[in-house]
């Protein structure tokens, strides 16, 4: 269970470096992009539109993700030592917010949008609900397993 949650705060702060990375090079001007398709609106208005969409619906299935009763069976059935269904699971649970976050980020100084940042900010909020800690690991692991 150590090496799971290991591996998952890794990836956590890995995307959140990511996206700290890309605020401060864009706030620096570095790539030259901010605003870019800001005249877009076509564009602007398609992917703010998806990423909402997105956003509203991965939410929720990430933070009741070991809710649903097939994902609960199948870490059930999973007997292998290192736990490798649970973990793919956690991950995309993970994923499902950090992705979407890091792509909000880009979109964000791409067409100055501030949906994009605000849902970007939304996202890193529902991060905190997963945040992989290892009480919290076992703890969900656990209640899979007795139920």
């Amino acid at each position: 269970m150590k090496r799971i949650q290991k591996i998952l705060q890794i990836n956590y702060f890995l995307n959140l470096i990511i996206v700290l990375l890309w605020i401060v090079l864009n706030e620096n001007d570095v790539f030259n992009i901010v605003g870019s398709a800001h005249e877009n609106t076509n564009s602007d208005f398609l992917s703010a539109s998806i990423m909402e969409v997105i956003t509203i619906c991965f939410i929720p299935v990430s933070l009741r993700l070991f809710k649903f009763g097939a994902i609960r069976q199948a870490i059930k059935d999973d007997k292998t030592p290192l736990l490798n269904t649970f973990f793919a699971y956690s991950l995309v649970r993970l994923e499902m917010l950090l992705m979407p976050m890091l792509v909000n980020a880009v979109l964000y100084y791409v067409f100055m949008n501030v949906a994009f940042g605000y849902m970007a900010i939304i996202l890193f909020l529902s991060t905190l609900f997963i945040f992989p800690t290892q009480e919290r690991c076992e703890q969900e692991y656990n209640t899979i397993i007795q139920s």
